[in-house]
């Protein structure tokens, strides 16, 4: 008899990741890593997107896509007005399917945003009143 683990519990996870992620970006801007930042980022956008599942199973909604998250996390304030987080997504998806070096600098530049997005994202979720 298994349970799922409470959002609490899925959010601690989240915060650690996050707290890895921003240690990643802190390193100097080498080939190797760039591509630890990368897969950091790719993680913990994964537990990311766990973590609001979870807040949702748990407000009886559900979101089926990241897009869907998204776009509900949204709606209860706990994104940054106007975030580019289409953007975000678009960007976690391409390196889910290794995309060329140049691409790979481009997200690369973009993941102190990212963090901070996904910073804000926490604090609020912390916040919470389900």
């Amino acid at each position: 008899m298994s349970s799922k683990p409470t959002p609490e519990i899925i959010l601690t996870h989240f915060d650690w990741s996050l707290a890895r992620l921003k240690e990643a970006i802190k390193n100097e801007n080498t080939e190797y890593y760039r591509g630890a930042a990368l897969q950091r980022f790719r993680l913990t956008y994964d537990v990311a997107l766990e973590t609001i599942r979870a807040f949702a199973i748990e407000s009886e909604q559900v979101c089926s896509t990241d897009e869907s998250c998204l776009r509900w996390v949204e709606k209860k304030q706990w994104l940054v007005k106007n975030a580019e987080w289409k953007v975000m997504i678009k960007h976690y998806k391409k390196i889910k399917n290794q995309p060329k070096d140049n691409e790979l600098d481009e997200i690369y530049i973009e993941l102190k945003t990212y963090y901070s997005l996904l910073k804000y994202l926490s604090e609020c979720m912390k916040l919470a009143d389900v």
